[in-house]
């Protein structure tokens, strides 16, 4: 049993958008489990087989219990039973308590989309014990979503991530292919990550998302279920106003 599981649609995807929770949940003692579905193959810059290293190296700098990659092509995820079916698969092996991938509203990457649609129904299905695999029926507590770059709708709940924000950042430099050193020429880039403007939009997405909690640096989340509170006071108190 893990604690944790997330998906993301390539390498890199669990550390930029949820790269600090990440740390914050290891930090707590948590076992954390990452699951990309693709190789990020079809990236302008880099090849499955050096996103695979650099994803190796963040995975080290993460601490993470477990990394698993999925062999869906990417650029063309797509809601599919064979898709599911291999969702289902990793869900029953890591049998996860929490399982976190992305919103599928308002999504600017298809790829991003489809991999929360299907994580979200695979979720429930991977419960049932009609469907048949290796391992028996596992249906995690909660799936909790979470954005793209832009907060384009208020989060149900807010990470604290200010004490991890800077080795986040350090996190998604493993990246070497896909983002530059914050300051870099990036005059020749031909994607928004591989810019200056990715780290400035990722600074304000942790500024924007912890002035709504009350702290420097947060990251947000949606979540079906209203998440149980057990300290309201804490909770609701704001550091900075």
């Amino acid at each position: 049993m893990t604690d944790i599981l997330i998906f993301g649609a390539h390498p890199d995807d669990a550390e930029i958008f949820m790269g600090g929770t990440i740390l914050y949940l290891k930090n707590q003692g948590n076992s954390v489990a990452v699951c990309d579905l693709s190789m990020g193959e079809a990236g302008t810059y880099g090849s499955g087989e050096s996103r695979q290293e650099e994803l190796k190296r963040a995975t080290t700098l993460m601490a993470l219990d477990d990394r698993i990659t999925l062999d869906m092509e990417d650029g063309n995820i797509r809601n599919n039973k064979e898709n599911r079916n291999m969702i289902i698969r990793v869900i029953r092996t890591v049998r996860p308590k929490i399982v976190f991938s992305f919103s599928d509203k308002l999504i600017r990457h298809p790829d991003h989309k489809y991999c929360g649609e299907m994580v979200r129904e695979s979720c429930f299905l991977s419960g049932l014990e009609k469907i048949k695999t290796e391992n028996s029926p596992h249906r995690p507590d909660s799936f909790i979503e979470f954005p793209e770059l832009l907060i384009a709708r208020r989060p149900d709940f807010i990470i604290d991530i200010t004490p991890f924000f800077d080795k986040k950042k350090e996190v998604i430099r493993c990246y070497g292919s896909q983002v530059i050193g914050e300051g870099e020429d990036d005059s020749g880039t031909r994607t928004l990550i591989r810019s200056n403007n990715f780290w400035e939009i990722l600074d304000a997405r942790a500024l924007q998302a912890g002035a709504m909690g009350g702290v420097r640096y947060g990251e947000p989340f949606y979540s079906p279920n209203p998440p149980l509170i057990p300290d309201p006071v804490r909770s609701f108190s704001r550091e900075i106003v």
